[in-house]
């Protein structure tokens, strides 16, 4: 599940994404650069992880994370956003 990452080119071997990548990949769709993911952002990035029901990831992720409550992955919960998408497969323990 998920998007894979070519290791080796030349014998086309594939992994899914490290918790450091995925934490990565989350910043990457932080688009507006607020240091704060919105539903939005999220749904954006499970997308690109290979996901077939990015929203219902994204809003699983947010519930699983979101320890505020103000409807906002912030740098502090992106822990528990990267253990959330680690235990719904787009993840190998580094």
């Amino acid at each position: 599940m998920g998007r894979a990452i070519v290791l080796d080119s030349l014998d086309h071997k594939t992994l899914p994404p490290t918790e450091d990548q995925l934490r990565q990949i989350f910043k990457k769709y932080d688009t507006n650069n607020d240091n704060l993911l919105s539903r939005e952002e999220l749904k954006k990035a499970f997308n690109y992880l290979g996901s077939i029901i990015p929203g219902i990831r994204a809003n699983r992720g947010l519930h699983h994370s979101d320890a505020n409550k103000d409807g906002f992955v912030n740098e502090r919960e992106m822990d528990e956003l990267v253990k959330y998408a680690v235990r719904a497969g787009f993840s190998v323990k580094a």
